[in-house]
């Protein structure tokens, strides 16, 4: 399981990921996008559904993200004190910095990231010896978590590579599988090692005189503030820093069907509308887009559909039953007082606020921390309406004809084209197939996030 600490180095690996050039040519675990040509392609209807998100449900640019791929919200109910692996790596994992991002379950953990900007703290002292034995139980600290990152990165690798990067067993639940057991035996190893030496490092902070910083150290350590996880693949109940939901799936659920929960809404846009500005999201921006946005099952494997995405005359419609957004919230693990009140350090040598004169960023889009989850937006029950060029009709009606499911983005529809039973249709006259899921579980279609000590 991923450690309370992470090395800056891992940082950086996981921003250079977020932080993929614009129009870089973007993979699918399906088909790859070939060409620079297909990958504008792509990123516009991506770019596309960003808009009519943000103008049809109200939403705001300043903290929305939009994420793919396709994430089912149906997390089982839990004792009190008890999380659920594939809730715990959702909730805690920090997002994509990206207006639409990449969700992987392999993520860096939030709490992570926040012990590490911990540890670049300055811990202030005047006395010689005790800045002495701070220096050296840092790098030794530091030593310990580069072994432990350096495994961590080797079992991320193996486990995208077993699972194809479809979040599929999640990977906190992985490691107790056959393939990721091994993993775990060696992570938990390193681990102690970690929590060893920051135990040491933690002692010495009693006598320094940075305000807040041991109680926020301790904070973070405090088990009280931790859950256990629960999962039957798990050998034990590993305790993890604690993040809570405001409501469960099957609350949200019941109070959706008794009409009680959630919002009706529908988004609309269409392939000739001009791109909607990503500079005036959160993130300044986005990155090109891994994931095909029109893609249909035939025969039990996923293809793109080359007809809608090229499309001029394309208009689509997602509408649903419910949607809602549902508050993610750290537990007192976190400090964000304490946060906030070291937004201009003091720091150890070598990091600065945002990265200047040639020290590593602290905050921001290239710092230990830059953003935090703290929300997500559920729908339930999505119904599509496409409408398309005579040409792109006739050449889509045969895969329509025995498709088992249609993909609009992060939106999945299980069902069947021109099946009676799930009440998909395409009419002719109008060019325009319709669908409704019939999957009785909620969607995760967007998180909502918190710039950390913005710029």
């Amino acid at each position: 399981m991923r450690k309370v600490l992470t090395s800056h180095s891992e940082q950086d690996l996981a921003r250079a990921e977020s932080h993929e050039a614009i129009h870089p040519l973007a993979l699918s675990s399906d088909h790859p996008l070939t060409t620079e040509a297909l990958a504008d392609v792509n990123d516009k209807s991506w770019n596309h559904l960003y808009g009519a998100m943000i103008d049809g449900l109200g939403i705001s640019p300043s903290n929305f993200q939009l994420v793919y791929p396709f994430t089912t919200w149906d997390w089982p109910v839990v004792p009190t004190g008890y999380t659920g692996a594939a809730q715990w790596d959702f909730c805690s994992t920090v997002p994509q910095f990206s207006a639409t991002g990449q969700y992987t379950s392999a993520g860096t953990a939030f709490n992570d990231a926040y012990g590490q900007m911990l540890n670049v703290i300055s811990a202030a002292t005047t006395d010689p010896k005790l800045k002495a034995d701070l220096e050296q139980a840092r790098n030794m600290l530091q030593l310990a978590t580069n072994n432990y990152d350096t495994i961590y990165k080797q079992s991320v690798d193996a486990y995208h590579t077993e699972t194809g990067g479809t979040n599929t067993p999640p990977y906190t639940e992985w490691l107790g599988t056959f393939g990721g057991r091994t993993w775990q035996v060696q992570l938990d190893s390193a681990f102690k090692n970690v929590q060893a030496q920051q135990d040491v490092y933690n002692q010495l902070l009693s006598e320094v005189t940075t305000p807040g910083l041991k109680d926020a150290q301790d904070r973070l350590l405090n088990k009280d503030y931790y859950t256990k996880l629960q999962d039957p693949s798990l050998a034990n109940f590993p305790s993890v820093p604690g993040y809570s939901l405001a409501m469960d799936a099957t609350t949200w659920l019941a109070k959706v069907q008794a009409g009680t929960g959630g919002s009706s809404g529908s988004i609309g846009f269409s392939n000739s509308q001009a791109e909607y500005d990503y500079k005036k999201t959160w993130a300044g921006g986005s990155a090109s887009i891994r994931e095909f946005f029109w893609s249909v099952n035939v025969g039990g494997s996923w293809e793109r559909i080359d007809e809608f995405a090229s499309d001029s005359s394309l208009q689509v419609n997602v509408s649903f039953k419910a949607w809602d957004q549902i508050s993610i919230n750290a537990s007192r693990w976190y400090n964000g007082a304490f946060v906030t009140g070291v937004q201009n350090g003091p720091f150890i040598r070598g990091y600065s606020a945002y990265g200047d004169s040639g020290t590593k960023a602290v905050w921001g889009p290239d710092g230990i921390m830059s953003v935090q989850k703290v929300g997500m937006i559920v729908c339930y029950k999505p119904s599509f309406s496409i409408t398309v060029s005579q040409s792109s009709f006739k050449s889509f009606s045969e895969k329509w004809e025995v498709s088992a499911g249609l993909r609009i983005g992060p939106f999945s529809f299980s069902g069947g084209g021109g099946s009676s039973s799930s009440g998909w249709k395409a009419d002719a006259a109008s060019k325009t197939f319709t669908g409704e899921s019939t999957a009785e579980t909620a969607l995760i279609m967007g998180t909502n996030i918190n710039l950390i000590n913005p710029q």
